[in-house]
């Protein structure tokens, strides 16, 4: 990188629109791919941490427009002539989606067309940005931004090991090279690179064969809280027992095996939240002697000599030869096999799905129908009308035809006079096919699954459409509706 850093003092005008965001932001989840507006969103939102400060971020631009506080850094790919955000991606999604909310995903679309609503759009069409003549030199600045010395809020410790990830794959380890970006010490970047090698043990076979498929996908996911680990394994009697050293960026193991069996055994007590010898953040502080305990031992009485692992693309890995070792792998316990549209199941909504909602009360009234019983059969039936309630009312202002559906019914002096048979009625030609026959069916009061009787459940005194095969299935007639309505996702 040149020593030139005049681009940061000069600021270019650039419209929003034309600014293409970064699909390798370490803020972002490495194994999905993010092209729409809407992947990145999804992404920015996906925690309710990550959601809360995201919509912090768009009422302040609404209620005091666009103030550039920090740089927006940006540079051009020569490839296709576009300019690319380094710095600053999440402050231009925000500007994106005010711009054009109909981009938004579902879950976060009404939202953000009320607050698109209050701001002008022509305020926010162009900002100023800084123009790095190359991404080397935009690298340096993402590097001063993000840095865990940075007097500005930083990566989190995952997104800043990613970083680390990336740099070490693009320069081919070459480890002089990330000291000058990052200004680490090359103790502290070794400490990086070692912990992420540990991390992707988890892909060996003696590893991945003892977890079942839930598990090994959380373990490799870029939300595993890769700090536990560090904690772990800098701890010198988890090495010392386990017989794991460090040659520089090198993993030294007295008997790969052994630690493989115990590292396995590590792995399934992070990612399963219900287990027993809970692993977290807070415990594997507090309670390490006992975790220590409680995982396997590895036994060094049955290697003969000393093995070492390396990496290092110059040379062969060399294991000599150890005894056959009895080691009865555990066997994976499989997940119960889920049936879908079961009328007997005991649960209105099955654990496999998920709501993503910027409505507080559907996401709630959706994870409360995941947990109380059938037996339930009053509460769980008036809660179906009033989701179905919601739903509709949520999609319509998603959608921005709150003032349509006035419009198509003027006599009604407002949105509070129109009923949901009115609604429902008014986005039948909204929605797809198979939705439109939905709302026919719940639309006509000669069906056994209508409209009268989810009324019925909130305003009548009958009980001879309460049994749990009734209610499971008027979900399962709704539930192809409110997938189209709703956000809602299979896990």
């Amino acid at each position: 990188m040149s020593k030139n850093n005049e681009w940061l003092n000069k600021k270019t005008p650039r419209s929003v629109d034309q600014l293409r965001l970064w699909p390798d932001n370490p803020r972002l989840n490495p194994e999905e791919t993010h092209i729409q507006i809407s992947d990145f969103a999804e992404d920015f939102t996906s925690e309710d941490s990550d959601k809360k400060q995201f919509f912090k971020l768009i009422k302040s631009i609404t209620e005091d427009g666009f103030i550039p506080a920090d740089p927006v850094v940006v540079w051009k790919n020569l490839e296709n002539e576009k300019y690319y955000v380094a710095e600053g991606n999440r402050r231009v999604l925000a500007l994106k989606l005010l711009r054009e909310p109909h981009k938004a995903p579902k879950g976060i679309r009404a939202f953000i067309r009320t607050q698109s609503a209050k701001i002008d759009l022509s305020s926010i069409e162009k900002i100023l940005v800084n123009v790095a003549p190359t991404f080397e030199e935009a690298e340096w600045y993402i590097n001063q931004r993000n840095s865990t010395s940075s007097l500005q809020q930083s990566w989190s410790r995952v997104q800043q090991q990613r970083w680390i990830s990336e740099l070490y794959d693009k320069y081919n380890g070459d480890i002089i090279k990330i000291m000058s970006i990052t200004k680490m010490s090359k103790s502290d970047l070794e400490g990086f690179i070692r912990i992420l090698k540990i991390k992707d043990l988890v892909k060996q076979n003696e590893v991945k064969n003892k977890l079942t498929e839930e598990e090994y996908e959380n373990a490799i996911s870029y939300k595993f809280p890769i700090s536990i680990l560090e904690r772990f394994f800098s701890n010198k009697d988890a090495k010392e027992k386990w017989g794991l050293d460090f040659d520089g960026i090198e993993l030294v193991f007295k008997h790969k095996i052994g630690f493989l069996n115990a590292y396995s055994e590590l792995i399934k007590h992070i990612v399963n939240k219900d287990s027993e010898l809970k692993i977290d953040t807070r415990t594997i502080t507090t309670n390490f002697d006992k975790i220590l305990e409680s995982l396997p031992l590895v036994n060094f009485d049955e290697v003969i000599n000393e093995v070492i692992e390396t990496t290092d693309s110059d040379t062969t890995d060399t294991e000599l030869e150890v005894p056959s070792i009895d080691i009865t792998p555990s066997t994976p316990t499989l997940p119960p096999i889920v049936i879908k549209n079961n009328p007997n199941r005991s649960r209105l909504i099955l654990d496999i799905y998920s709501l993503n909602s910027s409505s507080y009360r559907l996401n709630e009234l959706f994870n409360e129908l995941k947990l109380i019983p059938l037996k339930y059969n009053n509460s769980v039936a008036a809660s179906i009308r009033i989701f179905l309630d919601l739903a509709v009312l949520n999609y319509l202002k998603s959608e921005g035809l709150i003032g349509h559906l006035c419009g198509h019914y003027p006599d009604n002096a407002g949105i509070k006079n129109i009923n949901l048979s009115k609604r429902l009625e008014f986005i039948k030609t909204k929605v797809n096919g198979k939705s439109q026959d939905i709302i026919n069916k719940v639309l006509n009061p000669k069906n056994e699954l209508s409209l009268d009787v989810l009324n019925g459940y909130v305003h009548s005194e009958n009980t001879h459409y309460l049994n749990n095969r009734y209610l499971n299935n008027f979900w399962d007639l709704l539930f192809p509706l409110f997938e189209e309505l709703l956000d809602i996702k299979e896990n």
